[in-house]
């Protein structure tokens, strides 16, 4: 694999910190794999063997209930990390991680991305710099879900789920991450509808007044 075939991934999340001679060494033991919508990528439990990054499409991290409701943790787009924590510190994998849309991700063997790790300090720092991030993010959506009404969750899922205004999820999809009900989804994207807000066909969903959207959202 080249950095010059995948430029990509000189721009990505944590590999854009490592420079071009060390990005050129971890190429070698870098791997890719595809994947369709609905596809799983890993369970929640299973080794933590890899750092994960999206090369292109999208990737939701999940959690199940003992009852079955799916919760939608977050939805990650091309450069985007994922196991990073796992990777780090954990033996297995406390999430489960599926394809939203086709696409392909790039694998670092658990291993070699410790190795970077330990060799170079300030690659620590870049690390927790998209951990804090993302908790901040993740507090941000608790205190939604304890606070927020229906269609301000909703109206955030979609705008964290958009991209170039198309948003490419299902009723359940936005339901699961706003945490509400798919009746109750339906039913708010069609007051969007009704309003000129969105407009919506199967599985995918399109922004046509994204500053209302945002007011929806309390952005």
């Amino acid at each position: 694999m080249s950095t010059k075939a995948d430029p990509a991934l000189q721009e990505a999340e944590f590999f854009r910190a490592l420079g071009p001679e060390r990005l050129e060494a971890v190429l070698q033991h870098l791997s890719g794999t595809t994947f369709a919508r609905g596809k799983v990528l890993y369970f929640v439990g299973a080794p933590a063997e890899y750092l994960w990054c999206v090369k292109h499409g999208e990737v939701r991290l999940y959690k199940s209930s003992s009852n079955g409701r799916i919760t939608s943790l977050e939805v990650l787009g091309p450069g985007e990390i994922f196991g990073a924590v796992s990777a780090l510190a954990l033996d297995d994998y406390p999430v489960s991680a599926e394809g939203v849309t086709e696409g392909a991700a790039w694998c670092l063997p658990r291993v070699h991305f410790q190795r970077l790790l330990d060799d170079d300090p300030t690659l620590t720092r870049e690390l927790l710099d998209i951990i804090t991030r993302r908790l901040h993010d993740a507090h941000e959506r608790v205190r939604s879900f304890a606070h927020d009404p229906a269609p301000t969750r909703l109206a955030q899922a979609l705008l964290r789920a958009s991209r170039d205004g198309q948003a490419s999820v299902t009723r359940r999809d936005l339901a699961e991450s706003a945490g509400t009900t798919v009746e109750t989804a339906i039913r708010v994207l069609r007051g969007f509808q009704r309003d000129g807000i969105v407009q919506g066909s199967v599985g995918k969903i399109e922004v046509i007044d994204q500053a209302a959207l945002e007011r929806v959202a309390g952005l």
